[in-house]
């Protein structure tokens, strides 16, 4: 069987599908894509043909887009072979899940869903991998870091030790460690390089984090008659999950939300202060996500006049 799959690559919930995909077939070739590139990449291979060479092929963690899904579902050929699994809210408002192919699950009986969550049933429900200790502990940790339960529900700063590895050492380093980890044997645990690896990367945000905060711009608002005040910022993707925690313990501003502009990405991330929908702010801007933390692209007409406050900066 030979299988391809499509996958969020800016993520530990991307990467651990990747890794069960590579654990559950012998034949298995993946590409890596960006939040908003995910029809860019599925149609090339559509168009030049390569895809219709697997049987299988999964898009994973993002969802593919109209008028691709469209084009799709009157191919017998290609909605037979091709199978989304996605779980961001978002997708169901625009109405991407109305095709048989498209299943996007934000929960089930476990609670909040993750990619990798959705995966790792799909292939052991289906007989193509089977359970283990190690693997069971892998997609709950990637599940509750991508849902923030690890820091609201369950206070497991494991899952965000996986997270610190791949941010800093790139998603085929990850690969290669969980990899190890699964091969062991013996759960997710870490050895002292990388536990140096997580402690230098909180040193380094603890130097950084202030100059950061500093320079947070106000702007305010109005979605369909819902105010959000939100507090942006300059800075790198790596740190992303980690910034509001900082604010909430310090919002001298009372904002909603953080609004945080990445300056090695085209895009801006949401992590939530107040409890509000974050996914309302990115979808008003051209983007997608979920309520706590959501994200759109920083290349829009709408967006422009935020990225004005920055100008000069």
């Amino acid at each position: 069987m030979k299988v391809l799959l499509f996958t969020h690559e800016q993520d530990i919930d991307g990467m651990g599908n990747v890794i069960l995909g590579s654990q559950a077939f012998s034949d298995f070739e993946y590409v890596t894509v960006k939040t908003f590139e995910v029809n860019q990449k599925v149609g090339i291979r559509i168009e030049d043909g390569t895809i219709y060479d697997y049987d299988f092929v999964f898009v994973t963690d993002v969802c593919i887009k109209e008028p691709l899904l469209k084009q799709i579902s009157e191919d017998e050929r290609l909605r037979n072979k091709i199978l989304v699994l996605d779980h961001h809210k978002s997708e169901i408002d625009e109405g991407n899940d109305k095709y048989d192919f498209v299943n996007i699950i934000v929960e089930d009986d476990k609670g909040k869903t993750s990619g990798t969550s959705l995966f790792y049933e799909y292939l052991t429900n289906n007989g193509y991998l089977q359970k283990n200790e190690t693997l069971d502990e892998l997609v709950e940790l990637t599940r509750q870091y991508d849902t923030w339960e690890w820091k609201n529900i369950y206070n497991n700063p494991k899952a965000r030790k996986l997270h610190i590895l791949f941010e800093v050492l790139g998603y085929q380093e990850y690969i290669k460690i969980v990899s190890r980890m699964i091969s062991e044997s013996n759960g997710v645990n870490f050895n002292d390089k990388e536990i140096k690896i997580i402690d230098d990367f909180d040193k380094k945000f603890k130097e950084d984090i202030d100059i950061i905060i500093s320079g947070m711009k106000l702007y305010n608002l109005d979605v369909n008659g819902e105010e959000f005040n939100i507090g942006y910022v300059k800075c790198p993707y790596k740190y992303r999950n980690d910034i509001n925690e900082i604010v909430m313990k310090n919002n001298v501003y009372n904002v909603d939300l953080v609004g945080m502009i990445m300056t090695d990405m085209d895009t801006v991330s949401y992590r939530l202060v107040h409890d509000v929908d974050a996914s309302k702010v990115a979808v008003y801007f051209g983007g997608k996500g979920h309520k706590a933390a959501s994200s759109n692209p920083q290349n829009n007409e709408k967006f422009a006049n935020v990225l004005e406050m920055f100008r000069g900066e």
